[in-house]
């Protein structure tokens, strides 16, 4: 069992279940981690930490709500769940979407406990190894940005709130929202600050910590998405470009030979965050969302739904052990024709089979792209048992290597306006591994040669999409481009005609997208405790 998911289990159990009825609201009474009793050595500030680390695996995001069910695959994914009609889930938010209310408020609970940390963790009477503080406190610093970064990228620019707020009702938080770009900055500070802190990966002992190259790559991401729409501030692409060389310079990364071990190691618990020559370690998961055991008894807070909202759809009265999936993430055929018939990725990424009476059974030639599940998160890959229906072990990805190849090669083609042989390199080396060729060796028949910078550009976003399906990346990559509309409009066509489950769910999703839908709608309830928030523009 995980080092890290030991200590993780208490904390969730702890703290998981605190009300938060109103913005930032943490009753003191009812948390564990308050200042009067838990901030005075180096055991209670590691365990302070890991509070603020379990807000990622929180239901409301990567836990449940997040996986499938709040449209940010976009184009190349849709969600068939009829309970979820009339949300987020099929594009039909509202100010008064639980899931979306629910997202704001579970993140700035994180932000909450990253401040009530940050402001204890320069306390000269503790004592603790100066090394220890600072990786501690880099840590709170990143997670409090990452959750910025997460809240910008949905609302827009947010209530900036830097100091922990003892009482829901206190007044501390009625904040009015900072602009995006402040928001940005705020995250820029956080990570760039967290940087100079945190551990190298080759000191971390999970997949789950934060290190250096978890926030240099991060970082990338960060200033590629500043660079494109809606803040077009184009001088973020040289920066990203060089956050991510600092990852890449390092050597503690390389892709891993096989795309599906990728993914196998998730469902095994199999961390890989640093590459070791001549081992099957490559470094290619740089940051990931931990979860553990199957549900129930002691682990009965630790698991997610990774796998079973995007997994292959699966009874739970099933005998042959697959493991219990709702099946309701399918691919759009837009996704589906994008892969080229030798791309090893396309039948990993969309299951070319189902379960038919506990045998694995081919999908039918004539059937519909649209019926096929997302393949990415096998539950029959999983070794705990038993498989339950209420939770998996399956840790889902933050950051990997791939993301950090691809973004450095589109940052270069972007700030030299072409590609230089570095940024070919670079996307080269997934392309090969699509292929199951090797990655370091020149291949003809599917390297990239030099080209024009709409070109490379084109490629890139292709590249990504096939690279990161149902990884929840694609959202934030069409807004950034401008194509968000366009494309759903796209995806959209190739809907058939008819009334079945399939067809009304992906019409439905689709057809609902509209320009302003790029961002969510400020929570109505939190316009109501916070009389200083104004409403997005559109909702």
């Amino acid at each position: 069992m995980k080092k890290f998911n030991y200590i993780l289990l208490f904390v969730l159990i702890a703290v998981s279940t605190v009300s938060c009825n109103k913005l930032l609201e943490i009753k003191p009474e009812g948390y564990v981690l308050s200042t009067e009793y838990y901030y005075n050595n180096e055991d209670q500030l590691d365990f302070a930490l890991r509070g603020v680390y379990a807000i990622l695996a929180e239901g409301s995001l990567y836990g449940n709500n997040l996986i499938a069910r709040m449209g940010l695959g976009a184009d190349e994914q849709y969600c068939e769940y009829p309970n979820d009609m009339g949300t987020v889930t099929y594009y039909s938010v509202n100010g008064a979407d639980s899931k979306v209310y629910d997202y704001w408020r579970i993140l700035y609970n994180g932000i909450n406990r990253a401040n009530a940390l940050l402001s204890h963790i320069d306390d000269p009477a503790i004592e603790i190894d100066t090394e220890k503080r600072n990786s501690i406190k880099g840590e709170a610093l990143f997670l409090r940005g990452y959750f910025y970064f997460m809240l910008v990228n949905r609302f827009g620019g947010v209530p900036l709130i830097t100091a922990p707020v003892a009482s829901p009702e206190s007044k501390d938080t009625h904040v009015p929202r900072s602009t995006r770009q402040g928001t940005f900055e705020l995250i820029l500070s956080d990570m760039t600050e967290a940087a100079d802190l945190v551990r190298n990966v080759s000191d971390v002992e999970s997949g789950g910590r934060v290190s250096k190259s978890v926030v240099w790559g991060m970082l990338a991401r960060v200033c590629l998405y500043m660079a494109g729409n809606p803040l077009n501030d184009e001088t973020k692409y040289k920066e990203a470009e060089n956050w991510a060389y600092k990852v890449i310079q390092t050597g503690y990364h390389a892709l891993n030979p096989s795309y599906q071990q990728v993914f196998i190691n998730y469902a095994q618990d199999r961390y890989d965050v640093m590459y070791i020559p001549g081992s099957e370690k490559f470094g290619e998961s740089i940051w990931e969302v931990e979860f553990y055991g199957n549900g129930t008894g002691v682990y009965t807070n630790t698991g997610g739904y990774n796998g079973i909202h995007n997994g292959i759809k699966y009874p739970s009265t099933g005998t042959a052990g697959f493991g219990y999936s709702n099946g309701i993430a399918h691919p759009s055929k837009w996704l589906y024709d994008l892969y080229d018939e030798d791309d090893v990725r396309r039948d990993w990424t969309i299951a070319p089979y189902r379960y038919v009476e506990d045998i694995e059974t081919e999908w039918p030639s004539h059937s519909s792209i649209l019926q096929r599940y997302c393949g990415k998160f096998r539950r029959e890959n999983e070794i705990i048992l038993p498989k339950t229906t209420t939770a998996t072990p399956q840790n889902f990805p933050l950051l990997r290597y791939a993301d950090v190849l691809l973004i450095y090669a589109e940052a270069v083609n972007e700030s030299n306006m072409a590609p230089n042989e570095d940024a070919l390199n670079a996307i080269n080396q997934v392309r090969r591994r699509s292929r199951g060729l090797p990655i370091g060796t020149p291949a003809p028949s599917v390297d990239l040669n030099p080209m024009s910078h709409s070109t490379f550009k084109n490629e890139v976003k292709k590249e990504r999409a096939r690279e990161f399906a149902f990884e929840l990346l694609r959202k934030d990559d069409l807004i950034r481009w401008g194509d968000f509309l366009g494309n759903m409009k796209i995806a959209l066509l190739d809907v058939p005609e008819g009334s079945g489950v399939f067809a009304t769910s992906a019409r439905s999703y689709f057809s609902n997208a509209s320009e302003r839908d790029v961002i969510w709608p400020i929570p109505t309830y939190e316009l109501g405790v916070n009389p200083k928030l104004v409403q997005n523009q559109g909702w």
